[in-house]
């Protein structure tokens, strides 16, 4: 099923994207956060239907959506892209996680280093992420 969300960033309907700090392991559908105050599985995405649907996943430092400056504390549910999180201490939009997952899509099978192809570029924690 294609839907815009599917379309603009080349994601699969259904499938999950976990968020977190990762490791040295290569780990598919994963987006990386470069900040100690991110736990290695912190969040998820998922598009269901052509909606956003987050899920903290009982991280240490919590995942907030952040509105006129200040935090909410969000354990699960659907959001735009445009919507400012924190995800520990690291602020960015779900846009750019997305634009994240789909510069890993693209370059799956791009070569055949996985170390190189399959990790997303970190987060640093110092910039905010840009969507």
């Amino acid at each position: 099923m294609s839907n815009k969300l599917s379309d603009d960033f080349g994601l699969i309907d259904g499938q999950t994207y976990v968020i977190g700090r990762g490791g040295s392991v290569y780990i598919e559908n994963y987006i990386y956060v470069n900040s100690p105050s991110v736990s290695r599985r912190h969040a998820a995405i998922k598009i269901k239907n052509g909606r956003i649907h987050l899920r903290d996943l009982d991280s240490t430092n919590g995942t907030y959506l952040i509105d006129n400056d200040g935090l909410v504390s969000f354990k699960e549910g659907y959001v735009s892209p445009s919507q400012p999180i924190a995800i520990g201490d690291v602020k960015c939009t779900i846009n750019s996680l997305l634009t994240k997952a789909r510069v890993y899509s693209a370059s799956e099978n791009t070569t055949s280093n996985l170390e190189e192809t399959k990790l997303i570029p970190p987060i640093n924690k110092t910039q905010k992420c840009k969507s």
